[in-house]
C-alpha cells in the first residue's frame, strides 16, 4: 500500500470539515488541497484544517493533480458538474450524498465514470459504519426471522431560511435530499429497490419538501414506513422487524454505535380461559412492578456495542482507497446502481407529493 493517500476537497462547508477531521482516524491519509469559488473561503478553510493548498475555482483544482481522489461536498445542485470535472481528468471521486439532484444527472455521472474508467462512489458513509455492517449481517443471518416490516426516521427542526442550502431549491434543498436518503439507502442496501411506493408531504414557502412520510414495499412482501423532516424533530432511528425478533440501531440512524436486538419465537394461540397465569399476568400489582422496574415482556433483549473510531467519516475514505488500489471502478458496498435506484425513488416521491399538492390523483 502506498505511504499516503492524498485527498482533494471540493467545498468549504461543515460536511467538508467533518470529512477532513475524520481522516485523522485513518492510517496514511491526508487532505492536500481544498477548493472553493472564493479564494478567501478556501484560504480560511485550509488554515483552520491544516491543509497545504487553497485553490480558487473547481476547474483549476481538477487540473491541480497530486491527489489520489477528490471528495465533493459542494451543494447537491453542483455535484454532477464537479464530478464530471474530476472524472474527465481521470481523478477518482467520492461524492457527498445525494450523488446528484436528479436521476438524469446520476446517469451522467455513471456513464462518464464508465467512459473514462474512473472510480466514483456516493458518500453514503453510514453503510460503512461498523454497526450498520453488523445490522446487515444479522438480518442476512436470520436473527429476526423473516423480515416483515421496516421503519426509519430522520428529522431536525430548522428555521426556514432561503440562505440555507436545506431550504434552497436551486441548491438541491429539501428533507428528502438531506435526510430521507438515509433510510432509503439503508433499505436499498439490505432489500433492493422498492416495488411499490406511496408518499405524502408538505412543500414549504421556499419551495422545498419540508416534511415527508412515505410507505414502500420491498420484494413484494416487506412493508416500510419512513419519515424525514427539516421542520420537526424525530427519533432518528432505523428498525427491522421480523417473525422472530426486532433489530434496531443503538444511536442515530446516521452514526449508530451498536444494535438493540430482541429475539422471540412467534406466539402460539393459547386458551382465553381465565387461568391462574392470566390472572397473575393481569393483576394490578404485576403491572405496577413492571412500571417501577422497567421490565418488559419481550424476551431475548440485548444491546450489542459496536463503536466506531474517530467521527466515523474515515470508513468510506478507506473504502475508496481500497477500491482504487485494487483497480475497482466502483464499490461493492455502495455501488452506483444503488445510487441510481435511490435517486429514482426520491424523484418518484417528489412527483407524488407535487401531484398531491396540485390535487392530482395518485
Amino acid at each position: 500500500m502506498k505511504k499516503n493517500f492524498r485527498w482533494g476537497i471540493f467545498g468549504t462547508g461543515a460536511v467538508s470539515a467533518k470529512f477532513v477531521a475524520g481522516l485523522s482516524a485513518a492510517q496514511g491519509m491526508s487532505a492536500v488541497f481544498v477548493a472553493s469559488r472564493s479564494q478567501d473561503r478556501a484560504d480560511d478553510f485550509a488554515s483552520s484544517m491544516g491543509i497545504p493548498y487553497a485553490i480558487e475555482g473547481y476547474a483549476k483544482a481538477a487540473k491541480f493533480g497530486n491527489v489520489d481522489a477528490i471528495y465533493i461536498a459542494t451543494p447537491p445542485s453542483e455535484h454532477c458538474e464537479h464530478a464530471l470535472l474530476c472524472i474527465e481528468s481521470g481523478i477518482p471521486v467520492l461524492i457527498e450524498k445525494p450523488l446528484a439532484t436528479s436521476r438524469e444527472d446520476v446517469i451522467r455521472i455513471i456513464e462518464a465514470a464508465a467512459r473514462f474508467s474512473t472510480f466514483a462512489m456516493e458518500a453514503m458513509w453510514t453503510r460503512f459504519i461498523p454497526a450498520a455492517q453488523l445490522l446487515k449481517a444479522e438480518i442476512a443471518g436470520g436473527t429476526v426471522g423473516e423480515v416483515r416490516m421496516i421503519s426509519g426516521s430522520f428529522g431536525t427542526s430548522k428555521t426556514p431560511d432561503l440562505g440555507s442550502g436545506s431550504f434552497d431549491p436551486k441548491r438541491g434543498g429539501g428533507s428528502l435530499s438531506h435526510l430521507g436518503v438515509y433510510p432509503l439507502s439503508l433499505a436499498q442496501w439490505m432489500f433492493g429497490a422498492p416495488s411499490q411506493l406511496h408518499a405524502l408531504g408538505r412543500i414549504g414557502d421556499t419551495g422545498v419538501d419540508e416534511d415527508v412520510a412515505f410507505q414502500l414495499q420491498y420484494q413484494d412482501r416487506i412493508t416500510a414506513s419512513f419519515y424525514c423532516s427539516i421542520r420537526s424533530w424525530s427519533s432518528n432511528d432505523f428498525q427491522v422487524m421480523g417473525t422472530e425478533g426486532l433489530a434496531s440501531f443503538h444511536g442515530s440512524i446516521v452514526r449508530p454505535h451498536g444494535l438493540r436486538i430482541s429475539r422471540q419465537k412467534p406466539l402460539l394461540n393459547v386458551s382465553t380461559s381465565a387461568s391462574w397465569r392470566t390472572r397473575l399476568r393481569e393483576h394490578s400489582l404485576t403491572h405496577k412492578l413492571a412500571q417501577l422496574t422497567g421490565l418488559s415482556s419481550r424476551k431475548g433483549r440485548r444491546t450489542v456495542n459496536c463503536s466506531y473510531s474517530g467521527n466515523g467519516y474515515h470508513y468510506q475514505a478507506e473504502e475508496v482507497r481500497a477500491c482504487v488500489y485494487r483497480g475497482d471502478l466502483e464499490s461493492k458496498t455502495m455501488p452506483l446502481s444503488d445510487s441510481l435506484s435511490v435517486i429514482s425513488t426520491v424523484d418518484t416521491i417528489r412527483r407524488k407529493i407535487s401531484e398531491k399538492e396540485r390535487g392530482v390523483s395518485q
